[in-house]
C-alpha cells in the first residue's frame, strides 16, 4: 500500500472513531472530532479519543493452505484424491469500547471464497464486576475447550475430528468422510436435527453473563453461562419458543492459561494447570421434536515450552418419534513442545468421534445419519459407521510475533471403523451387517497465516 493510500484509510478509520465521540461531545465540530483522535499500530491499528471515552482496534488476517488428501477409493464417491490449494480464513476484526472502558464491543468479518461476506460475532459486553460481564450479540457459545480454540492459535493446521473439522468439504471437493452418510462437519446436522459434525456447540446468538478473577501467576476462576437461539445458529430467527442453555466453569491453580491459544509458546516458567467442565440442553421441534444435552471435560497443562491437553465430550439425542436415545462420544489428547523456545514446535494428537452410539443399522438411519457403501469386492453393501479417528503429527514455525505469523505442516492418518449389526432389518427383510475392514485415509497439509 502507499503511504497516500495509507494515510486515506488512517484519515477514514479516524472519522469513524470521531462519529462515536459525537455521540457524546454535541457541541465539538467534526473536524475537532477527528484531531482529538489519536491512532497507533501495535497488534492492529488502534484510535483512541484524547479522553478515552472512545477506542478501536482494527486488525485482520489470513490463512492460505493446501490439502493432498488420498482416499481409500473402495468407499462409494471417494474415487477421486483430494488436492487443494484454499484460503480458509480472511477475516478482520473491529474491537473497543464506547462511552467508557466497561461497554465495549467486539465484530468478526469472515470474507467468504464465495464472494459472501460473514458476519461471525457481533458482541457488546458490560462489565459490572470483573465477575459479572453481561454480553449480547451473536458469539461463540461459552462451551468446551477446541472451539473456544481460536482458529489462529492452533498447533494444527485445523482442529481435530472431535470437533469435525477436517477441510475436506469446505470446498467444492469429496465430502468426507463419504459413501452416503450425512456431513461431517464442524456444524452439520441431519434433517431430523440430529447432530453429525464436531461435539461442539459453535456459534449462536444470545445472552452470556461470564466472569475471570485471578492473573496469570494467580489461581484464576471463570465461568460462562448462557441462553442462546440454539446450535450454531448463525443468523436465523428462532423456529420455536425453546432455546439452548449452555454453562461452562474453569479453574486454574496456578496461573490463567488462556483457552484461545494451545501449546506454551510463551514458555511458562512455571507449571500451569486448567481443569474445565461444561454442559448444555437444548428442546426444539426441528426435525419432529427432540430433546437433547451434552457435557464436556478438559485438562490444559503448560510447563517450560511443553503442552498437553485432553478432552472429552458426550451428547444424548431423545427423538420424539422413536424410541430410546441417539448418544454421541468423542475424545482428543495433544501434546507440543517448543524445541526452540519461541520459534519451532514439534506436535502430536490422537481424536475421535463415534457419531452414533448405539451404532445400528436402524439407529443410523432413524436418525439421519445414513450408512456408508463400501466395495467388498463384487458390489457396494452397506455399512454401519463406528467411528472415525485420527492421528496426526505436526511442525510449527514461529516467523515473529507469536501465533500471529506462522507455517504449519502436519500429517494425519484418518481411519473410518465400521460397525457389525447382526440383527439388521432393511426393506423388512432381515440382512445381516458384518463389519468390512477400516476405511483408511491420509492426508499432508500445510499453511501460512498472516495476522495483521
Amino acid at each position: 500500500m502507499s503511504i497516500g493510500g495509507r494515510m486515506v484509510h488512517l484519515r477514514v478509520a479516524r472519522v469513524v472513531v470521531a462519529a462515536l465521540a459525537l455521540l457524546s461531545v454535541g457541541s465539538l465540530g467534526a473536524d475537532e472530532a477527528i484531531d482529538d483522535v489519536a491512532e497507533t499500530y501495535d497488534l492492529g491499528f488502534q484510535f483512541s479519543t484524547q479522553d478515552q471515552r472512545f477506542s478501536l482496534r482494527l486488525w485482520g488476517a489470513i490463512q492460505f493452505r493446501y490439502t493432498y488428501l488420498d482416499y481409500e477409493q473402495r468407499i462409494q464417491g471417494n474415487d477421486t484424491d483430494y488436492s487443494s490449494f484454499y484460503l480458509r480464513r480472511a477475516r478482520v476484526w473491529f474491537a473497543g469500547h464506547a462511552f467508557e472502558p466497561r461497554f465495549t464491543y467486539f465484530l468478526h468479518v469472515q470474507l467468504e471464497n464465495t464472494n459472501a461476506v460473514n458476519l461471525h460475532d457481533a458482541w457488546l459486553e458490560y462489565r459490572l464486576h470483573p465477575l459479572a460481564r453481561i454480553g449480547v450479540g451473536r458469539f461463540k457459545i461459552g462451551y468446551g475447550l477446541e472451539f473456544i480454540n481460536s482458529g489462529f492459535g492452533l498447533q494444527f493446521v485445523e482442529r481435530s475430528v472431535f470437533s469435525g473439522e477436517t477441510d475436506i468439504d469446505f470446498g467444492d471437493g469429496p465430502v468426507y468422510p463419504g459413501g452416503g452418510t450425512w456431513f461431517f462437519r464442524l456444524n452439520a446436522r441431519a434433517p431430523t436435527g440430529f447432530a453429525t459434525g464436531g461435539l461442539t456447540l459453535y456459534r449462536s446468538q444470545g445472552v452470556q453473563v461470564a466472569g475471570l478473577q485471578g492473573s496469570n501467576t494467580t489461581p484464576t476462576f471463570e465461568y460462562q453461562v448462557g441462553v442462546w437461539q440454539g446450535r450454531g445458529t448463525r443468523g436465523l430467527g428462532n423456529p420455536d419458543n425453546r432455546h439452548l442453555f449452555a454453562a461452562r466453569a474453569g479453574y486454574h491453580p496456578w496461573g490463567w492459561i488462556d483457552s484461545r491459544f494451545q501449546g506454551d509458546l510463551e514458555g511458562s516458567d512455571r507449571y500451569r494447570l486448567g481443569l474445565l467442565g461444561s454442559a448444555y440442553s437444548e428442546s426444539s421441534a426441528e426435525g419432529g421434536g427432540f430433546d437433547e444435552r451434552g457435557y464436556d471435560l478438559a485438562i490444559m497443562n503448560r510447563y517450560r515450552g511443553f503442552s498437553l491437553d485432553a478432552e472429552w465430550a458426550t451428547e444424548s439425542y431423545d427423538f420424539r418419534d422413536h424410541d430410546g436415545d441417539f448418544d454421541r462420544q468423542g475424545w482428543r489428547v495433544q501434546a507440543g513442545y517448543m524445541v526452540v523456545p519461541g520459534k519451532f514446535e514439534v506436535a502430536a494428537r490422537y481424536a475421535e468421534n463415534q457419531r452414533l452410539r448405539p451404532a445400528t443399522y436402524r439407529a443410523s438411519i432413524d436418525s439421519g445419519l445414513l450408512v456408508a457403501h463400501v466395495f467388498d469386492g463384487e458390489e457396494y453393501v452397506p455399512q454401519i459407521e463406528g467411528k472415525i479417528s485420527e492421528i496426526t503429527v505436526g511442525v510449527n514455525w514461529f516467523i515473529n510475533d507469536g501465533h500471529r505469523h506462522k507455517l504449519q505442516v502436519d500429517t494425519s492418518w484418518l481411519t473410518r471403523e465400521f460397525a457389525d449389526d447382526p440383527g439388521a432389518v432393511i426393506d423388512g427383510e432381515p440382512s445381516p451387517i458384518e463389519a468390512l475392514p477400516d476405511q483408511n485415509d491420509w492426508r499432508f497439509r500445510a499453511m501460512i497465516q498472516l495476522v495483521f
